[in-house]
């Protein structure tokens, strides 16, 4: 029951990214009569769940609803049947969701590993809508705020008062807050470090803002990071608002979608680096004392250490006392195949 919008195919396709009119256990395959049709008209998609049923509770009823995606932003959400409260449906096998999520993808170089990449998916915006009020022919229509990305010059990037920090980006030519599925060129072509001076080299600030004498109210914007490893997968809130820095803590997935390390995969690579370091000059320093005292022992064969070793040389130890005076091992005959039962001998290499 939901639109997966993502270009990443991974194991938690519902944790982000998807347009969820009502996400729940549905399985077609289980009633003749479910389908789930699609139609596309150029102005408006329309995705349409009819009669489908929960996979783990058959008898609550069939579900019909759809969703509506138009090409000037708006999405709607239609429920024409919904036998049940959508608060009564157990999301032990799947996740019940209703609403919106949207996250974007990076791509990060693994420096201690060369030719690997890692791609991060950070959940940067979520809507959710209130589930209680999903019934019999109702519907909820969902009107978009500006954002960043409408604006095409500097100045009103810069000035614009939307709810949004906005920044303009000169090498892109582009006006974003840095959170949105643009995120990669917009990390490779160094716009944060510009985005800090809040400036414009043309002279175009003067120009008034398309939405300047509307004022618009800040969206409320949860964050929230999702981890995953081999297996498990955990999830929580971080304390403060994300930073330039925040992709490096979210869902890590190889090129071919199979997720990997966990939500501090980039702090971990740090520490790993720095730990590799301490232990190769510990590993230096234990070799240059072992020469230094060898050298200091050859010089001085009485001192203590040199008669600590010689006592204790591989000469003197009791397994190789047989193999004293002699250059041939103690055992140098084998009995031979036949005249002793239960003895097994080997032939030689």
């Amino acid at each position: 029951g939901f639109i997966y919008t993502g270009e990443v195919v991974h194991r938690m396709l519902t944790a982000t990214q998807y347009i969820a009119p009502l996400m729940a256990n549905f399985d077609p395959s289980v009633s003749r009569n479910s389908t789930v049709r699609y139609f596309d008209n150029g102005t408006a998609l329309v995705v349409q769940w009819d009669h489908v049923h929960l996979q783990d509770n058959y008898n609550l009823g069939s579900f019909t609803f759809q969703a509506t995606l138009l090409n000037d932003g708006r999405i709607i959400f239609g429920y024409k049947e919904i036998p049940v409260a959508v608060t009564q449906i157990s999301s032990t096998n799947h996740p019940v969701k209703v609403g919106l999520s949207d996250a974007f993808v990076v791509v990060h170089r693994i420096q201690q590993i060369p030719n690997v990449r890692r791609r991060t998916i950070y959940e940067y915006h979520r809507v959710e809508l209130q589930m209680s009020k999903i019934t019999n022919l109702s519907a909820v229509e969902m009107i978009p705020l500006p954002t960043c990305l409408q604006f095409t010059t500097c100045g009103p990037c810069v000035t614009a008062q939307i709810g949004f920090n906005c920044s303009w980006c000169s090498k892109l030519q582009r006006c974003s807050s840095g959170f949105d599925r643009h995120r990669q060129d917009w990390v490779d072509s160094g716009c944060p470090e510009e985005s800090k001076y809040k400036i414009c080299e043309n002279a175009d600030t003067t120009e008034t803002p398309p939405h300047s004498t509307t004022t618009f109210l800040p969206t409320t914007t949860r964050f929230r990071v999702l981890t995953t490893t081999r297996g498990s997968s955990t999830s929580h809130l971080p304390t403060s608002l994300p930073t330039e820095d925040d992709t490096k803590i979210a869902l890590h997935l190889k090129d071919n979608g199979a997720s990997t390390d966990d939500s501090a995969a980039e702090e971990k690579g740090g520490t790993l680096h720095a730990g590799l370091i301490v232990g190769i000059l510990v590993l230096v320093l234990i070799v240059a004392a072992a020469i230094l005292l060898t050298i200091y022992m050859y010089h001085h064969p009485t001192s203590a250490a040199s008669l600590f070793f010689i006592e204790r040389r591989p000469s003197r130890w009791p397994a190789m006392k047989f193999r004293r005076g002699s250059g041939h091992p103690a055992y140098a005959e084998v009995e031979p195949v036949g005249e002793k039962e239960g003895f097994i001998v080997s032939e030689q290499c």
